[in-house]
């Protein structure tokens, strides 16, 4: 089996959502005022230890045997994005959401001749040329499709509290506390890519047109769902790949609520949020035998059981204010044979706690790889005990209903952390149980770019 690697040749991503705040006229009291938001996509780099204190592991999704990490690129990935939001609450349902409340839109892809969510599969986006639809996350083009000012009222918090940091629980924030995030887009995703096979650098998995698209939906269902079958990976030109997803959309909860204070209003102070992901170890590509007779591939290379394995982009948003940075904390920690786990915890440099307000996890390979492994660590809420400042901060990552997932992995030093088994595999034997593993402090590096 031989297993390639994905990366972008930059290591790592940000949307910044810039908000300039402004009196509103009429404000009902000093309750609302107007802000003008810009959601502005930066793909930048991200300055990282990782590379010279990893010890030989490559800093993107790689197996096997390791290849050459320069030549590896992610050269589009285009999303259908319909709507950009900040919502104060909503009804958390199994993976999605329901319920939104309090909410503000900093950008919107929808009209009356917008396709129907359900019925809109990867046929139907292969056929879509409608401009403006798909969105490059990777281009300049496309980030300046997402460069839209827009000026919308606000609910003001009344001081300067922005709820407990530790609040993850569905807690009630002050008035004019946002603490979700929402980015809704379609399932069907376009994707461009090379993947070199490790061990032999001359060799590459490329993601090739569809050849024929795969009726998968269960019986029953609600929507419909299909797997591609996509052209030879091993040899030909690279091309656009477009493939579907069970599910469409990100949801992430803020530790620390977002919000827009009088005093930011009085000062007209402009604020920024970047939304974080990193794009290293963001896909992977490997061998399996018979990928076309079964539906959990969704992209898959009949002629040389290749899958393609592209997940859901999870972005996570870290607000901060003139002259502040968004920094990240890297671990590395002892994952399955051949592999460790990336981990990564976002936060605005001015914040004395430096609570975290953005999580990435990502699996990374060595050269004794044997196997392609998938990253079961949940991080859709997050909490922490005790501080950075008495070195005793030890932080615990959630599922979406709140259950711990990884705990005890304590900030800025190295230590062991317990998994707690969420699903059964190669990780963990059991479901229910726990597994204790090592990890690394690599290092903090700057996110921001500004």
């Amino acid at each position: 089996m031989r297993v390639g690697t994905s990366s972008v040749g930059r290591s790592g991503s940000l949307f910044g959502w810039f908000v300039m705040a402004s009196v509103a006229a009429g404000c009902g009291g000093g309750n609302t005022a107007k802000i003008r938001m810009t959601p502005n996509v930066i793909a930048g780099a991200q300055a990282s230890a990782l590379a010279s204190a990893a010890g030989g592991l490559t800093a993107q999704r790689s197996a096997i045997r390791v290849g050459s990490p320069s030549a590896m690129d992610l050269k589009s990935l285009k999303y259908y994005i319909s709507s950009i939001q900040l919502c104060q609450d909503v009804t958390a349902m199994g993976s999605g959401y329901s319920n939104a409340q309090g909410c503000i839109e900093l950008y919107q892809n929808q009209g009356d001749g917008s396709p129907d969510y359900n019925t809109y599969d990867a046929t139907a986006a292969m056929a879509d040329t409608t401009p403006g639809r798909y969105v490059d996350l990777m281009t300049e083009e496309g980030q300046a499709t997402l460069r839209k000012p827009v000026t919308l009222d606000v609910q003001v918090a009344p001081n300067s509290d922005g709820g407990d940091a530790n609040d993850t629980d569905g807690g009630t924030s002050p008035a004019g506390a946002y603490r979700f995030g929402l980015i809704n887009f379609y399932r069907p995703i376009k994707v461009t890519a090379e993947f070199p096979v490790l061990g032999q650098p001359d060799q590459h998995f490329r993601t090739r047109a569809v050849q024929q698209v795969v009726d998968t939906t269960p019986t029953g269902a609600q929507f419909n769902s299909e797997q591609v079958l996509i052209g030879d990976t091993l040899s030909g030109p690279t091309e656009e790949t477009t493939y579907m997803l069970n599910n469409g959309g990100a949801l992430f909860t803020f530790q620390k609520p977002f919000v827009v204070t009088q005093a930011d209003v009085d000062a007209q102070a402009e604020i920024k949020i970047d939304l974080v992901f990193n794009p290293d170890s963001f896909g992977q590509a490997y061998e399996s035998a018979g990928c076309g007779s079964g539906q959990y591939a969704a992209i898959c290379d009949p002629a040389n059981n290749v899958v393609v394995d592209m997940p859901y982009v999870r972005m996570n948003p870290v607000p901060r204010k003139s002259g502040e940075k968004t920094r990240k904390e890297t671990y590395l920690m002892d994952y399955e044979d051949g592999a460790k786990l990336r981990i990564e915890l976002y936060y605005n440099d001015a914040d004395p706690e430096a609570g975290v307000q953005g999580v990435d996890a990502a699996v990374v390979y060595d050269a004794s790889a044997v196997m392609p492994h998938n990253n079961v660590i949940a991080s859709n809420y997050v909490s922490q005990a005790g501080s950075v400042l008495t070195n005793d901060a030890a932080v615990t990552l959630m599922d979406y209903q709140h259950t711990p997932n990884l705990e005890g992995l304590v900030r800025r030093q190295d230590g062991t952390a317990t998994v707690h088994c969420l699903f059964a595999g190669s990780l963990c034997p059991t479901t229910g149980g726990t597994v204790m593993r090592a990890y690394t402090y690599v290092g903090d590096s700057i996110v921001s770019n500004d």
